[in-house]
């Protein structure tokens, strides 16, 4: 089982101005309706279904005005399901490429890994990051695609991927979106808190782990950071859940249980 290499977790900074994320439905709405299960499993007929009874037409006027004039490519996250492949973000980033007279990525850029982050705890989704790889063109502008927003870690990985080689993230939408995670890039006052309740070690700790600062971190997840009642409980927490999906057979970082530059690391259990 391979670990996600430090040089394959891209983030870059949040500008001031990111726009919140485009969201078309509830996700009540869309685990009720009876196409949901079969395209999540990859059924590209049952996520035309889902896609076509819950796109919203105030979402796709949202996302027409973000994008003014430009003529950016969309790109969908293609995520590895623990039930195969999901086809909802595809479907939806054809539908609204078609609405919006926008084209679609050629498909090659992909995420590489597969981490298991249907219904699953923060911890995991932060030690388990989506890995994309592909061919990004340069100077482009890109919306992102996805069919629902939690920690909003895998976005926030594709727009580094995206951005590291070249082009640009303008926008992005999904169809669903967990409680209050619209709001994608990391608020400036969310930064300050979390300085000031862990100092540096916070910071030194994630560029250890995961090759990238704080500041990078998505507003959600640098909420549920907040949230913990020290550093101590945090790195603890990142530790277990890393040794917890490679038990589960989910590649996962190497989490640093020591200060910043210390090799002592999480390994799997034999």
């Amino acid at each position: 089982m391979s670990t996600p290499q430090q040089r394959e977790i891209h983030r870059t900074l949040w500008p001031r101005d990111f726009p919140d994320i485009v969201i078309h439905k509830t996700h009540e709405d869309r685990d009720a309706h009876p196409c949901y299960k079969a395209a999540k499993a990859g059924d590209s007929i049952a996520a035309y279904g889902l896609v076509k009874d819950t796109i919203s037409y105030l979402a796709v006027a949202q996302l027409r005005q973000l994008i003014g004039e430009r003529k950016p490519l969309l790109v969908a996250v293609g995520a590895i399901e623990q039930e195969g492949f999901n086809a909802i973000p595809s479907v939806m980033a054809q539908e609204i490429a078609f609405r919006l007279n926008l084209e679609l990525e050629d498909t090659s850029i992909v995420q590489s890994n597969r981490v298991g982050h249907t219904r699953a705890r923060a911890a995991h989704r932060m030690v388990t990051p989506a890995i994309f790889t592909g061919k990004v063109q340069k100077g482009a502008d890109y919306v992102i695609i996805d069919d629902h927003v939690g920690q909003g870690g895998t976005i926030a990985n594709l727009r580094g991927f995206i951005e590291d080689n070249g082009g640009r993230v303008i926008a992005v939408s999904t169809l669903t979106e967990s409680r209050d995670s619209r709001k994608l890039a990391l608020r400036l006052e969310t930064l300050e808190a979390l300085e000031r309740k862990y100092g540096q070690e916070l910071d030194e700790f994630w560029r250890v782990s995961f090759g990238h600062g704080i500041s990078t971190l998505t507003e959600a997840e640098g909420g549920n950071l907040l949230r913990q009642q020290s550093f101590d409980v945090i790195r603890t927490r990142m530790a277990k859940a890393a040794d917890e999906a490679r038990g589960r057979g989910f590649p996962a970082v190497e989490i640093s249980r020591g200060k910043a530059g210390q090799s002592v690391t999480s390994h799997p259990k034999p």
